[in-house]
């Protein structure tokens, strides 16, 4: 056993390996055991303490399929200062289907549990991984196309675990529907001519009354009938002058605006955007994030406002730090 051996870490653990215990097995029996260790001091570490450029979703790691499917390992250890993982898969251009995720995971100690979630490139979520026993979670996106952000993460304080992460992509075809204008529709079969006097039963609406006065039954003021002499012409319209009008002041215009500063409160995002009531903000207005640039409203983006200032407004948004920073427009409105 001789040698000096070497030190190595493992979820957030240093570890002295001697020069013989370097096998596979070895390494993940002494991982687990630091693991176990660790997670005794899991109140005392921030989560992001010894995280990677992939603890962040800039620096998500690519995904590269091959043949529709791909395989990615990794560790998430909250005790370790590593609690998230990004990961980021392309599809083919201008390809559209089904998108499905699968993760299971090994712990140091049983109960311990890791999840993931899926978000599209405007940061939207669009899956969460189910799965109420064991290690295994999955999600789909059914009609997946562009990019998706996938985050793997350990749930609780205590959690730690190594994972594999499998990705498989089915195009699907897309169904046409067809312009109905575009489409050559014969006329229906003409109906069998019904024998009988024109106007047999008079009809305003029949073609065959328009010139008949029928001695009962005819409408007030139908021109036949006042041709005859049978009815009087209508009275010429009385012209009234409308009632004066007093001049309101014009609507206020929606703004929109951008978010200068984020905060975090309990389970909400504080934001402070820069527009105040210098600008005709107030307390009774109303606002919603912006998906990215666009002017599509962010799902589950709806902000309440706190405070407006005379140059700002402070509002809080049931959003992630991460989704508000990526979205940073916001429209205010009465």
């Amino acid at each position: 056993m001789g040698g000096r051996g070497r030190r190595v870490a493992y979820l957030g653990i240093d570890l002295h390996v001697a020069p013989r215990a370097r096998t596979t097995d070895q390494m993940r029996g002494l991982a687990i055991a630091a693991c176990v260790i660790a997670i005794g001091c899991a109140n005392n570490v921030p989560q992001d303490k010894s995280t990677g450029p992939d603890g962040r979703q800039k620096g998500a790691l690519p995904i590269k399929l091959e043949n529709g499917e791909a395989t990615v390992k990794g560790i998430v250890t909250y005790p370790g200062g590593d609690r998230v993982d990004w990961k980021i898969v392309e599809l083919p251009e201008g390809k559209k289907g089904r998108l499905d995720f699968s993760m299971k995971w090994t712990t140091p100690r049983p109960g311990l549990q890791l999840g993931f979630d899926v978000f599209d490139q405007y940061n939207q979520p669009v899956a969460n991984a189910k799965g109420s026993k064991g290690r295994l979670r999955e999600a789909s996106v059914i009609e997946a196309k562009g990019k998706y952000f996938v985050r793997v993460f350990a749930k609780g304080r205590g959690d730690a675990g190594a994972y594999r992460l499998a990705v498989a992509f089915k195009e699907g075809e897309v169904v046409k529907i067809p312009d109905p204008l575009s489409m050559e529709i014969p006329d229906p079969p003409r109906l069998a001519g019904v024998p009988g006097m024109p106007c047999e039963t008079f009809d305003a609406k029949d073609p065959d009354c328009r010139d008949v006065c029928p001695p009962n039954g005819a409408p007030p003021n139908w021109k036949p009938c006042i041709l005859s002499g049978q009815q009087q012409p209508p009275p010429p319209p009385v012209t009234v002058a409308p009632p004066p009008t007093t001049p309101t002041a014009p609507p206020a215009k929606p703004i929109l605006t951008r978010v200068i500063k984020v905060d975090v409160s309990g389970d909400n995002v504080i934001v402070t955007l820069a527009a105040g009531s210098e600008m005709g903000v107030d307390k009774n207005w109303q606002g919603k994030v912006m998906r990215g640039d666009t002017k599509q409203p962010l799902v589950g983006g709806k902000i309440t406002i706190i405070r407006v200032d005379k140059q700002r407004t402070i509002a809080k948004v049931p959003l992630t730090t991460d989704i508000v920073t990526a979205n940073p427009l916001v429209l205010l409105e009465p």
